[in-house]
């Protein structure tokens, strides 16, 4: 009966939270504040500061009907986050309900480097040694695979590669004999073997996490994990199914931090795959010992000649891995990101899974995303690299300089996220259902940019269709923890400044602001990674990102609306190179939570300019041409977001952002020659669905040679009309929205510009890279761009990566290098319409 009256309770409260109107829920306090109280709700019993008490119970009557007598309190026991962890319910319907449950989602976050140092039931050593027993009592009773070497060096796969690799080499060098090849190519992949393997030792992962323990409590303050996240993958880990983390990459402590976090939580650490820059003395040793295994970052030392055994090594013990029950985890990434935004899936060894699952050498694994947010990155901004020097290599010393400024140093908090784990069966079989049916979720034509789908061993992946599912399910995983990455106070500090401040403002208004950026990242269903007062919130980002990135002027005097003095902080940005790449890397984790919205309102910024040219009276344009406009700047900024998953259309996403902003009053939508609608996204989804369903109900059996949805057809003939509307403060966010999207713009627009450089000549990729720089520090010179930066290397290598897609540029390889061209359809008279197609999106 308990059960029955809190699902009651439960279905109520949610009825009376869609009646409510639409605004972000406030959130509480993930700790109480010094000298106030700690409560902490479950249902039928309060905990205050170590007591419990258990109301009186209702009589049955009373019990069945209090949800209605009384105002419904939702319990969340603790601090409410925004459930964003789910699996997609469109491919993944099964998953979304495995391993999840009302007790999951009610769960809170906990420090997980919190140990309790008192306990009546621990003695007085173990007190003192709090750290060192917590790590004793880690469960690391796993056992790990043993003459792996041996199953790798005699697998079919290497053997064949070792005769085809043996051959070449023969008939390549004709005084080499194939037995004393093939004598050379076993101990290469002996040694190969030997330097990649992982050597998991339980005493090491004890003894670091001690350490770790006590370093990482001097430098953070905190690293908070949802627990019921992690409660979903020990579920998870109670089956006889491997499991594979794939977390975002953005520090070199992302290698071990997980691995930390899971031996804390009595998870079995998974092998890590990291690259061999880190294989450097003592270091090396540590990271093997912990699951590392190295990889080369350039697999091939030659470009177009393939290294068939050490792919087939990699290949095969990752597949032993798997066969064995072993966990796995790497960088679906592939490198760190250098932006800050989430980077395009790399699918290399993404394949090395499904092919595992496709030849049945595992029946399934579970695909766990996880993103790990920092208030503060340890290993810098990637700022020299920005402006264009080489990447530092790795070394001993530099290591050691790099941890010794490391603990003198402190870093904030850190946010680690797990998704809900979800079956590869499952989306496998979703995506060739959907594949056959030839429908939308075929995972094509969503707006993803294109990811690797080259097979790690390069003959295993032969169809075309195989290769797409690989690509879709590394797309999916990178999607689903790109949306569940936390909001961290210095990025959305760093976000409210380079959007709106760059001039500088004061803290009276930097709060207000900041509040309001907040609200609307909650509002979309996006966790935020820190609680508590706003001042004290956005001193704190202050303090963590420094004097040199943010200037902050005491006893600053301005006048206010009424004509008084007020003394107040001002908060002034350094938004000149280099400086304002660190601001930026912050600033572009919070730019994907309104990438959509800022997609649509410059689409309509550029319909107005384009009017406005042409000297058309009126302000109203199709919901066919803004779509078809936003679109065109979706495909334009391809290398840059990840606006959709696979199974979701791009076209859909952009009308679902489009009824949004109508929603919120920021466009008005009205049928041609009609009064203005007010109708809300979710009403204008639910009639879509509804004329969607009744559609193929009415079609199901027909035979005609109509297929377009009435919904659609209704866009198409462009029945709806579009109004901007500009009321009281809507104008500013109109503005803010615009201002989001228009750095890369500006940085897109100079790259396009500094093309005229490759006529009539071929040059490097490398010294094209450094022209278009140059020309972007010219025109930021000339005040023909107030964007800095607009000469980020990151960005333009993606520019050059869009032209060749688009066919602007020819790309070629030379001598083991990367050789660029106009294409033949182009010439510097021409370059003009490319320069068009981004200039139109330009603000100013």
């Amino acid at each position: 009966m308990g059960d029955l009256r809190q699902t009651f309770s439960s279905v109520y409260w949610k009825w009376e939270e869609k009646a409510r109107p639409s605004r972000p829920i406030p959130l509480s306090r993930d700790r109480p504040a010094a000298g106030q109280p700690s409560w902490s709700a479950r249902p039928g019993r309060l905990k205050y500061e170590g007591y419990s008490y258990t109301p009186p119970q209702l009589s049955l009557g009373r019990r069945l009907a209090a949800f209605k007598a009384t105002p419904t309190t939702h319990v969340t026991g603790g601090a409410y986050r925004p459930c964003m962890t789910r699996c997609c319910g469109t491919c993944l319907p099964l998953s979304r309900n495995n391993f999840y449950d009302h007790i999951i989602a009610n769960m809170d976050l906990n420090n997980s480097l919190h140990v309790r140092t008192k306990s009546r039931n621990c003695g007085f050593l173990t007190r003192q040694l709090c750290y060192f027993s917590f790590c004793l009592q880690r469960n690391c009773s796993y056992s790990y695979p043993k003459r792996l070497r041996k199953c790798v060096l005699e697998s079919q796969r290497v053997s064949e590669a070792i005769d085809y690799a043996s051959y070449e080499l023969a008939k390549a060098d004709d005084k080499a004999s194939h037995d004393s090849a093939v004598a050379k190519m076993k101990l290469r992949a002996a040694a190969m073997t030997t330097n990649m393997m992982a050597t998991l030792s339980k005493c090491w992962i004890r003894f670091v996490g001690w350490i770790l323990l006590h370093v990482l409590n001097k430098m953070l303050g905190s690293i908070q994990v949802h627990q019921g996240q992690i409660e979903m993958v020990k579920r998870a880990a109670k089956s006889s199914i491997p499991l594979v983390f794939l977390p975002l990459h953005r520090s070199h402590l992302d290698y071990i931090l997980l691995t930390f976090v899971l031996f804390l939580h009595d998870v079995k650490p998974p092998h890590v795959a990291a690259g061999d820059n880190l294989s450097i003395p003592v270091f090396r040793h540590i990271l093997k010992s912990l699951g590392g295994f190295f990889i080369k970052r350039k697999l091939d030392a030659h470009q177009g000649k393939r290294d068939v055994v050490y792919r087939a090594v990699l290949h095969t013990y990752m597949e032993e891995l798997l066969k064995q029950g072993q966990y796995l985890e790497f960088f679906i990434e592939g490198g760190r990101s250098r932006s800050g935004k989430t980077c395009m899936p790399k699918s290399g060894l993404m394949s090395v899974v499904v092919d595992a699952y496709m030849d049945r050498v595992i029946t399934d694994a579970y695909f766990v995303p996880v993103s790990i947010g920092y208030e503060r990155l340890l290993d810098g901004e990637f700022v020299q690299e920005n402006m264009g020097s080489k990447k530092t290599p790795e070394t001993f010393w530099g290591a050691v300089k790099a941890i010794w400024k490391v603990l003198r140093t402190n870093y904030g908090s850190v946010r680690v996220t797990f998704c809900q784990p979800f079956s590869l069966q499952e989306f496998m079989k979703s995506a060739q259902t959907s594949s056959k049916c030839g429908g939308s979720s075929s995972f094509a034509g969503t707006g993803m940019s294109d990811s690797s789908e080259t097979s790690l061993y390069g003959t295993d992946v032969e169809r075309e269709e195989q290769r797409r599912l690989v690509s879709s399910v590394a797309a999916h995983s990178l999607h689903a923890a790109d949306n569940c990455n936390p909001v961290m106070s210095t990025n959305l500090l760093a976000f409210a400044l380079v959007v709106l401040y760059r001039q500088g403002v004061n803290m009276k208004q930097l709060i207000k602001s900041f509040e309001w950026i907040q609200e609307e990242i909650v509002f979309r269903e996006r966790d935020v990674g820190f609680s508590g007062g706003t001042e004290a919130v956005i001193n704190h980002a202050l303090r963590l990102l420094g004097d040199d990135l943010i200037e902050k002027i005491s006893h600053f005097s301005y006048k206010d609306t009424s004509n008084n003095n007020v003394e107040d902080i001002l908060v002034l940005p350094i938004v000149s190179l280099p400086k304002i790449f660190h601001l930026t890397y912050y600033a572009n984790m919070v730019t994907s939570v309104f990438v959509l919205e800022s997609v649509i309102v410059n689409a309509v910024m550029s319909l107005e300019r384009q009017r406005e040219s042409r000297g058309n009276e009126g302000v109203d344009f199709a919901r066919r041409k803004v779509l078809g406009r936003a679109a065109e700047l979706c495909s334009l900024l391809k290398y840059e977001f990840i606006y959709t998953p696979p199974c979701t259309s791009l076209q859909t996403t952009l009308s679902d952002a489009l009824d949004k902003l109508v929603a919120a009053e920021l466009l008005s939508s009205r049928k041609a020659g009609g009064a203005s609608t007010w109708c809300t996204s979710r009403e204008s989804a639910m009639a879509r669905n509804i004329a969607q369903s009744l559609y193929h109900s009415d079609t199901s059996d027909s035979s005609g040679d109509e297929t377009t949805p009435p919904q659609q057809r209704d866009a198409d003939d462009e029945q709806i009309a579009l109004n901007l509307k500009t009321g009281n403060g809507l104008l500013a966010k109109w503005t803010f929205l615009t201002l989001v999207l228009q750095p890369l713009i500006e940085t897109y627009c100079a790259a396009a510009a500094g093309l005229s450089c490759l006529s009539g000549t071929t040059m490097e990729e490398k010294s094209l890279i450094v022209k278009l720089q140059a020309s972007a520090l010219a025109k930021l010179e000339r005040g023909e761009t107030k964007y800095a930066e607009a000469a980020s290397v990151n960005t333009l290598l993606n520019c050059v990566r869009l032209f060749e897609k688009q066919q602007i540029v020819c790309a070629f390889y030379l001598d083991n290098k990367r050789m660029v061209e106009l294409h033949s359809d182009y010439d510097s008279g021409s370059l003009d319409v490319v320069l068009s197609r981004f200039s139109q999106f330009k603000s100013s």
